[in-house]
C-alpha cells in the first residue's frame, strides 16, 4: 500500500494483495482500451474545428488546446498545456479581474462570463492584440469546476462592422448635407416666389394705371370729336360706321376685350370683328352691310362662333353670351 495516496503498489503489496492488484490493473487496461477510440475521435473532431477549443481545469490551468487554438494564438499544444489560461492570453490589465472572478467560479461554477457569448480582447504569442468572440461553459468533474471555452478570431468581422459604420456615417452626413442644401433651395424659391408676387402685383397695378390713362385720354381727347362728327353725320349712311368706331374705342380698355382675347385666342380677326358687332346689337343684315359681305357669310361666322364658344346645339343667345364677358 502506498502511504501517499492509498493505492496498491506491486512492489510493497503482500501476497494477499497481489491478486486484487492484478485484477485492478487489468480493469484499468480494459477501460483505457475502450476509451482509446473515443479519444481518437474526439481529437479528430476538435482538430478539424475552425474555432479554438480550450479546457481549463480546477486550478485555472489549460488542460486541452486544439489545433485552431495553436493557429489563432501561436502557442503549440505543449507550450500551452498546464499554463494559467488568463495569464497566457488575456491583456495584463485584466488579470486581477479574472483572478477575482475565477475564485468565485471555483466555488459554485458560476460567474458573469459563464453561459454568455462575449466579445473580448486577447493577446497572441507575439504580443499582438486582437478581438475574439468567446463562449464559456462550466462542468463539474472530480469535485472541481472546469471551464470549456470556444472562441474565434473576429478581426475581419470587426473590420466589416467598422466599414459598415463608416459607410452609414458617410451616408448620414451626405443626407444631412443634401437636406441642408434642399432647405436652402426651398428658402431661395420661397423668396423668389414672394418677389415674383410683388412684381406681378406691381405689374398689375401699373397695367391698371395705364388702362385708366388710356381710357381717360380717349374720353378727353378723342370722344369729343367723335360726338361732334356724329352730329354732322346724323341721318347719313356713314353714321353707323362712326358708331362702330365710337364703340370700338370704348372697348379698347374694357373687360370684354381683355377677356375675349384671353379666353378665345383661336378666333380669327374677322370672327372677333363679327363678335363685337353682335355684342353691340347689330343684326345680320346690318353686319353684312357694314363689313360688305353677304348675310349668308355673316351666318357662317355666327355658326363658327357658336361652335368655338361651345354653344352649338344649345338655345343660348349669342349676343347675351358675349355681353357676359363684361361682367
Amino acid at each position: 500500500m502506498n502511504a501517499m495516496d492509498g493505492t496498491l503498489d506491486p512492489r510493497t503489496a503482500n501476497s494477499d494483495d497481489r491478486p486484487a492488484l492484478c485484477r485492478r490493473i487489468r480493469e484499468l487496461e480494459s477501460l483505457v482500451s475502450k476509451l482509446h477510440p473515443f479519444k481518437k475521435q474526439f481529437h479528430t473532431i476538435t482538430d478539424a474545428a475552425l474555432d479554438a477549443i480550450i479546457l481549463m481545469d480546477g486550478q485555472g490551468k489549460i488542460s486541452f488546446w486544439n489545433k485552431a487554438a495553436e493557429d489563432i494564438f501561436g502557442y503549440t499544444h505543449n507550450e500551452a498545456l498546464g499554463k494559467d489560461l488568463h495569464l497566457l492570453i488575456a491583456p495584463e490589465k485584466y488579470h486581477p479581474l479574472y483572478r477575482k472572478g475565477y475564485e468565485a467560479f471555483c466555488i459554485n461554477g458560476r460567474g458573469p462570463m459563464i453561459g454568455k457569448i462575449l466579445e473580448l480582447t486577447a493577446v497572441r504569442k507575439n504580443g499582438g492584440r486582437f478581438p475574439i468572440g468567446l463562449s464559456l461553459s462550466a462542468i463539474a468533474a472530480n469535485g472541481d469546476w472546469h471551464a470549456i471555452g470556444i472562441l474565434r478570431d473576429i478581426t475581419e468581422r470587426k473590420k466589416d462592422q467598422e466599414s459598415l459604420k463608416c459607410a452609414r456615417d458617410n451616408l448620414e452626413r451626405e443626407v444631412a448635407q443634401r437636406t441642408t442644401e434642399l432647405c436652402a433651395a426651398n428658402l431661395e424659391l420661397s423668396e423668389a416666389n414672394i418677389a415674383l408676387k410683388i412684381l406681378l402685383q406691381k405689374s398689375s397695378e401699373t397695367a391698371t394705371q395705364i388702362e385708366a390713362n388710356i381710357s381717360q385720354n380717349i374720353d378727353d381727347l378723342i370722344m369729343p370729336y367723335i360726338d361732334a362728327l356724329a352730329l354732322k353725320l346724323d341721318g347719313r349712311a356713314e353714321k353707323p360706321y362712326l358708331n362702330i368706331i365710337s364703340d370700338s374705342l370704348r372697348q379698347i380698355t374694357s373687360t370684354f376685350a381683355q377677356t375675349l382675347s384671353a379666353a378665345f385666342r383661336d378666333l380669327t380677326p374677322r370672327e372677333v370683328q363679327v363678335a363685337e358687332l353682335i355684342r353691340q346689337g347689330h343684326t345680320t343684315k346690318e353686319i353684312a352691310r357694314l363689313l360688305n359681305v353677304s348675310p349668308h357669310t355673316v351666318d357662317t361666322y355666327r355658326a363658327h362662333l357658336r361652335e368655338k364658344f361651345n354653344l352649338k346645339n344649345q338655345k343660348a343667345n349669342l349676343k347675351v353670351y358675349l355681353h357676359s364677358f363684361q361682367k
